[in-house]
């Protein structure tokens, strides 16, 4: 699988893509280690990042929440950064809860790996999303896990160069 800008591939358990920006290294790990800055792009266009509280820190909480476009719409997730090597990688346990941040246990949870590399000015980034089962990976992948990161993913871009431009 693959969008135009980002590849896709999946084994049994595992999730795993590359995208490569026009931003330097620095600028998109930032990009993922505040709300001010995830406020611009976490999330489809039409499922917006609305609510954010963050403790950047091994250990620290990311608590938020998508906003769909119907009336009552809403989607919680928590993570729970276990790894964080400014600027190369993070690693965090990714949870759907509710607005409390209690785990919904229904549904799956991932452990997601970022990592950054600058390439001549770039940023290559490589992120690798684990789950618990075969059935859980299908289960995100039916929800459109794909067609929302692509968006999502294309969302940052357009952040990084608003934020280019802006410096």
């Amino acid at each position: 699988m693959s969008s135009s800008k980002m590849s896709v591939e999946t084994t049994e358990r595992e999730l795993s893509f590359t995208r490569t920006f026009d931003a330097p290294r620095e600028l998109v790990f930032r990009a993922y280690s505040s709300c001010e800055h995830l406020k611009h792009w976490w999330g489809p266009r039409t499922w917006p990042m609305q609510e954010c509280t963050m403790d950047f820190r091994e250990g620290g909480v990311w608590h938020y929440c998508l906003r769909g476009p119907n009336q009552g719409d809403a989607s919680w997730g928590k993570a729970v950064f276990q790894q964080i090597v400014e600027p190369e990688r993070l690693v965090y346990q990714d949870f759907f809860c509710d607005e409390q941040g209690n785990v919904n246990a229904g549904l799956p949870t991932v452990l997601s790996t970022l990592e950054f590399t600058a390439v001549g000015g770039k940023t290559t980034l490589k992120g690798r999303a684990e789950y618990a089962s075969p059935s859980d990976l299908k289960t995100v992948l039916e929800m459109g896990m794909v067609d929302g990161m692509s968006e999502t993913l294309d969302r940052l871009e357009e952040h990084l160069a608003d934020v280019r431009t802006r410096a």
